[in-house]
């Protein structure tokens, strides 16, 4: 049941919507600067880190040279994200407008800034039975978020970045049988990972080729693949697609933000957007790395221009970049 809006709107300095790498960085080092901040997040606070995959060793983050667990660099942010006075809320925001107020199914909350930091979603095949079998543990899953349930198992990878060959290096020690499955002959993933995987002897490559079907009762039986013209079909376990990610673009689509053509979002050098008064941050940005130490300097830039926009202090025009 959807619950009205209140009368009553909240006015904050800024509104940072998503709970990401690049929205806890903005939020935290925001409110260091002494800014009224509000984060909503419609899930779990840390993105993809906590959702997709938790136990992920994150490997290239500054400060960590053995690694860190995805989820511990999660729990650091938010200790952090607790001591600046932020108010969090886990709320889904409807509806960003050029007015700079943000919806959720709970209030209508006014800003001088908004910030978008919503991140991205992994890109789905659509492939009949992807979707009835990606709920409740049933076969499909975007990442191996919890390895031990692979133990034993039978099965396939969808993908040639660096996401499914980190899956397949995660199985390696755990599955039975591991088939990869990328529809081109070349990786994008780097070079030492994918070498790694080849002289492993577990992995079977099926290259130029495409998961088309997914088939069984209750949960996943069999992928259908077609290769070079011909079908055939492999008996699995599980399913793992890892075919990059797209734009979580929901809250912005009809607010006239110049994005590129996947729907990512243009920014300038400060993170601002062609609307007034309107940043972006993370994934969701057109260009640069998809890197937590890129998203996080977002935060960090964009912070820097949002403390000169809302208090205007006197070095403010200085700083400002003078190109979109």
């Amino acid at each position: 049941m959807v619950e009205s809006l209140s009368e009553e709107e909240e006015e904050f300095e800024v509104i940072v919507v998503g709970g990401g790498p690049a929205g806890l960085n903005t939020a935290i080092m925001c409110a260091t600067r002494h800014l009224k901040v509000l984060l909503l997040e419609r899930d779990k606070m840390g993105g993809l880190l906590a959702t997709l995959y938790p136990n992920k060793i994150i490997p290239n983050y500054p400060g960590f040279p053995e690694g860190i667990v995805a989820i511990e660099l999660v729990r650091n942010w938010l200790r952090h994200l607790r001591l600046t006075g932020v108010t969090v809320k886990q709320e889904a925001a409807l509806i960003v407008a050029k007015d700079l107020t943000v919806t959720t199914y709970k209030k209508k909350r006014r800003s001088r800034v908004a910030v978008i930091a919503t991140g991205t979603n992994p890109r789905r095949l659509g492939i009949p039975n992807e979707s009835k079998f990606s709920k409740g543990g049933k076969g499909v899953y975007y990442f191996a978020s919890h390895p031990e349930e692979f133990v034993g198992k039978k099965v396939l990878v969808v993908g040639g970045g660096d996401t499914a060959i980190d899956v397949a290096l995660e199985l390696l020690s755990l599955a039975d049988e591991i088939t990869l499955v990328h529809r081109r002959e070349g990786f994008r993933a780097f070079d030492e990972n994918v070498e790694t995987v080849r002289k492993s002897g577990m992995v079977d490559f099926v290259l130029k080729g495409e998961v088309i079907a997914i088939k069984g009762r209750n949960r996943v039986e069999k992928a259908v693949i077609k290769q070079e013209g011909k079908k055939l079909q492999k008996r699995v376990d599980a399913v793992i697609i890892a075919i990059g990610l797209i734009p979580n673009n929901e809250v912005f689509k009809n607010l006239g933000l110049k994005t590129d053509e996947r729907g990512c979002i243009l920014t300038d050098r400060a993170q601002r957007t062609n609307i007034e008064g309107i940043f972006a941050v993370g994934d969701v940005v057109h260009g640069g790395l998809r890197l937590i130490t890129v998203a996080a300097s977002h935060g960090a830039t964009a912070s820097h221009f949002i403390y000169s926009y809302v208090k205007k202090p006197y070095w403010a025009r200085e700083a400002w970049p003078t190109e979109m």
